[in-house]
């Protein structure tokens, strides 16, 4: 055991100081290098005769403030970062650890430092702290408690000093959690999640968020920290809602285009109404007069209908927004036609599957949107020459944040040439008992609820008609006033 102890001594005197992974010089009182292993020559270079502030700074005298100094006066040891230079005259940057070594006599002859470099760490932080403040988009860090860690200056512009406070009070004003948080999410789970949200800047400015969230420094299973990347989608959702104006204005465009062509019809159906009406007077024929009068009548009332829903078209009313249950006015509707799709013999149902909470809609705009659906649909029915009994069907649900209406029926159905001009200005598969206009007012409403419609159809099989609402473009509700 003796001369095993006696071996190892050995080894550490004469090879240990060189196989130490880390750079390591010692320095006498006059600051020169005494001694250095192979990694300090491999990083500074040369050594031998040389002051230490000649190899580690490339300095001809010594530094300003010289911690080996302040170390041989008060023999305290010392931690210091440093910049120098490297055997090749590049910058580098490291960590110093600088140890007095006493004698028997409580002298300090000599300083053992010890040095670990740390350029490319310092780089890789240089540049994710430049990362970090400069990209283009608002960065946090969020604690297991809600509580802002860090924020990058794109924050800190918007929201001023957020550190410490909890998310939900620094941008929302709120004194508890969101109900629907991504952070608390990817806490919850450990994986990204993505939302919408909507705050108010320091300035008192709306501003729309698209939110990215997603766990970091892992610790065994659970993450103590989650990083939120919040993206302004303000003027996306302002471009969506000029989109919106400008589709609306474009259809009353071609609507207006349309609209000789529909007055022409019209016109044409008033003076074969006065042609009979003066013949059949001329002539003293009374069933001609009858006839005549009918067809001004007829006539009369379509125009009065095509004006008022075209006038209810065109004029563009602003929606009054309110949170109202989706459910509720799909229900209001079917209880509306229940009695005539009864009388037709139609079978009208209503299917609600699952629980929506409420949603900010137009509640008015919606339920005529799903009477021009319904109505068409109990009417697809009726016009169908199959046989047997036919179906209407009501679906509403939620899925992803995204609220449906579907209207099926099994009624007549479309061609490929119908289902190209369902949407187009005065197209009507109902003769004159139509104007054109139903599904414009419904397209146009639900546009204007930042959704979309979508048909899909099949000759003699039926028919169905899709709304699709996102949460997340839904217009807001207006505060009333006083």
């Amino acid at each position: 055991m003796q001369n095993i102890m006696i071996n190892l001594n050995k080894w550490i005197e004469t090879h240990f100081f060189n196989k130490i992974p880390m750079v390591v010089a010692v320095i006498n009182r006059e600051f020169n290098i005494v001694k250095a292993n192979d990694a300090f020559e491999k990083m500074f270079g040369t050594w031998r005769n040389k002051k230490c502030f000649s190899v580690y700074k490339d300095r001809e005298s010594m530094c300003p403030s010289c911690k080996g100094a302040e170390a041989f006066n008060d023999g305290i040891p010392r931690v210091t970062e440093e910049i120098g230079y490297n055997k090749n005259g590049k910058i580098i940057y490291y960590i110093q650890h600088t140890t007095p070594i006493f004698d028997e006599k409580g002298n300090i002859p000599f300083l053992v430092e010890m040095t670990i470099d740390t350029t490319e760490l310092k780089q890789i932080r240089k540049e994710h702290h430049l990362l970090f403040e400069q990209v283009p988009c608002n960065i946090l860090l969020i604690d297991k408690n809600l509580r802002v860690v860090k924020a990058n200056k794109k924050v800190t512009q918007s929201f001023g000093r957020t550190e410490g406070n909890y998310c939900y009070e620094a941008f929302k004003g709120k004194s508890e959690k969101c109900e629907e948080c991504p952070a608390q999410e990817s806490f919850n789970d450990g994986k990204m999640h993505t939302g919408f949200s909507t705050v108010k800047d320091k300035n008192g400015e709306i501003i729309h968020f698209h939110v990215t969230t997603l766990p970091l420094k892992l610790t065994g299973n659970s993450f103590d920290w989650v990083m939120e990347m919040a993206v302004d989608i303000t003027q996306l959702k302002q471009l969506e809602k000029e989109k919106i104006e400008a589709e609306r204005l474009a259809t009353v465009g071609e609507t207006v285009a349309g609209l000789a062509h529909g007055i022409k019809n019209l016109l044409t159906g008033l003076e074969g109404g006065m042609y009979m009406l003066n013949t059949g007077i001329t002539k003293g024929k009374i069933d001609r007069v009858q006839k005549g009068l009918e067809m001004l009548d007829r006539n009369v009332t379509r125009i009065s209908m095509f004006v008022k829903e075209f006038l209810s078209f065109s004029k563009g009313r602003e929606i009054n927004v309110q949170n109202d249950n989706p459910e509720k006015i799909a229900k209001e509707v079917v209880d509306l036609y229940s009695q005539r799709a009864e009388e037709l013999g139609i079978e009208l149902k209503y299917e609600f599957l699952g629980e929506i909470s409420p949603a900010p809609m137009d509640y008015e705009g919606i339920h005529e949107c799903l009477t021009n659906l319904i109505g068409n649909a109990i009417d697809a029915c009726r016009l169908s020459d199959k046989q047997g009994k036919y179906h209407v069907n009501l679906k509403v649900y939620e899925k992803d944040s995204i609220i449906y209406y579907e209207v099926i029926d099994d009624g007549c159905g479309m061609d490929y040439e119908v289902k190209k001009k369902v949407f187009t200005t005065f197209f009507t598969t109902k003769g004159l008992g139509g104007t054109g206009l139903g599904l414009l007012t419904t397209k146009k409403i639900i546009q204007e609820h930042g959704g979309k419609i979508e048909m899909e159809s099949e000759e003699g099989k039926g028919t169905i008609f899709r709304i699709i609402l996102p949460r997340d473009h839904l217009p807001e509700v207006k505060q009333k006033n006083g």
